[in-house]
């Protein structure tokens, strides 16, 4: 085993990667305590690493292991297989990615993988269970986006993401991927020949080591990620509990603008985008809306003369999604009207109603519609009622088995909003009995998991 500096400066990096896990924080400050070295940090022993006191005795323990086996293994099948790597210590590895809460050590990558550094870069995500209005919106931005010389970023699932990857080859444009399992893993199976086409015009890249399947837990992570490349994040359909708006959650957290395409509010795919607009984000009705501050701050990178051709052949291309193999299966005709009229509509139902309904229209809707008085306007069916009757009576008997502390934790738990274990600690509450509370609330179903260790009332 060779063990000398003559090897390729990846094979470290994959090393430090696999020793620290490979997003994380702890990599940065040893970086900057071995001048930017990782073959220094590979060689460090033990009395240099105590000085590194930000680290954990295990963390220790780990960089003491010197053995390359696998690093060499994964550095070889990258080549073999025409996989890139981005190492943090890259000029390619984007910038935005470093001022992450845990950024990757290192990326993998496959396709034409163009210089971040040097692009505008916006992300489009949304529901899977798009509807048409959904999925015609997202064609049109992303062509528009892609055609003007903006990377269309997306995660490259099922329903909105594949149809934003889709538009931006249709405009003849860059995309990127981010997926939440290995490079190697196709993951969803039915997006194998979209996945060709998205490394023709761009890259699909990954935070996750060539075998890793596609966990639950990594896509909280890919969509921290996705919204960390971007300079902006759209929401174009998402229901209120979606991944969707933990994407828009990192966005915000992250200084980036969060976008948000509006839509019928009865319709339950817009009642993310919506609800993102009425606390604070950017309503647009199109690529235009995105990119005419670009135009004059980053003028050099999106060109409006492009943006306009894109208008004109914007048009939804359905022979593109089936060269794709891109389902077009849509849950419903969805939002009618334009975005423009449909953002009118909301900002009229949101003036018709303030004052003294204000607190009605700051609730989510999945609230108001349970609590909506009007037959006509709730299109309420004795089903429902009979439905809504049996729910009530489910949660009451629910709530009769919790002891007095478990009551109180359930009464503390936000009910518009997905929550974490973060959120309980603040409040007060010990990490034993908030673990232990939030699993029997599962279980009698007043709650459910959501990814990113992320938990929602029903």
């Amino acid at each position: 085993m060779r063990t000398d500096k003559k090897l390729s400066e990846h094979i470290y990096w994959i090393w430090l990667s696999l020793r620290l896990n490979n997003q994380n924080t702890v990599f940065q400050r040893l970086l900057d305590l071995f001048d930017g070295s990782v073959y220094d940090i590979y060689r460090a022993d033990t009395e240099r690493l105590k000085r590194a006191d930000h680290l954990s005795a295990h963390q220790q323990n780990a960089l003491l292991d010197k053995n390359l086996d696998e690093a060499c293994t994964l550095f070889e099948y990258c080549r073999v297989n025409s996989v890139g790597i981005m190492a943090y210590g890259d000029s390619i590895y984007p910038q935005s990615l470093k001022s992450m809460k845990n950024p990757p050590v290192l990326l993998y990558y496959m396709g034409a993988m163009p210089n971040l550094n040097n692009k505008l870069c916006v992300s489009v995500v949304g529901t899977r269970k798009m509807t048409e209005y959904g999925l015609r919106s997202t064609y049109k931005i992303a062509y528009e986006l892609a055609s003007a010389g903006a990377v269309v970023v997306s995660g490259m699932a099922v329903g909105i993401d594949s149809i934003a990857h889709a538009g931006a080859i249709g405009g003849r444009g860059t995309t990127v991927a981010v997926l939440g399992c290995g490079i190697d893993v196709i993951y969803p199976k039915q997006h194998r020949k979209l996945r060709q086409y998205i490394c023709r015009s761009g890259a699909v890249i990954t935070a996750y080591h060539p075998g890793e399947p596609a966990y639950k837990h990594h896509f909280p992570e890919r969509n921290a990620i996705i919204s960390a490349l971007s300079e902006g994040t759209l929401v174009v359909e998402a229901p209120l509990k979606s991944g969707s708006l933990i994407t828009a959650e990192c966005a915000a957290e992250q200084s980036r603008t969060v976008y948000a395409l509006p839509g019928s509010i009865e319709e339950p795919m817009s009642d993310g985008p919506n609800y993102l607009i009425k606390n604070g984000a950017v309503a647009i009705t199109g690529a235009r809306d995105i990119l005419e501050y670009y135009f004059e701050q980053k003028s050099s990178l999106v060109d409006p003369v492009k943006l306009s051709q894109g208008e004109l052949s914007s048009e939804f291309d359905r022979d593109i999604l089936d060269d794709l193999e891109i389902s077009l299966a849509c849950r419903s005709r969805g939002s009618l009207g334009t975005p423009a009229s449909l953002l009118q509509k909301l900002n009229e139902s949101l003036k018709d109603n303030a004052g003294q309904n204000s607190d009605y229209y700051a609730a989510p809707k999945m609230k108001r519609l349970s609590e909506a008085k009007s037959k006509e306007a709730s299109n309420v069916t004795d089903y429902d009622r009979a439905e809504e009757s049996a729910l009530k009576e489910t949660e009451s008997a629910a709530l009769g088995k919790l002891n007095e502390e478990q009551r109180k934790l359930f009464n503390e738990l936000p009910c518009d909003k997905p929550f974490g274990l973060d959120d309980l600690v603040k409040r007060g509450f010990g990490a034993g009995q908030i673990m232990a509370t939030l699993t029997v609330l599962e279980i009698l179903g007043l709650i459910s998991s959501l990814p990113g260790g992320m938990y929602i009332r029903k």
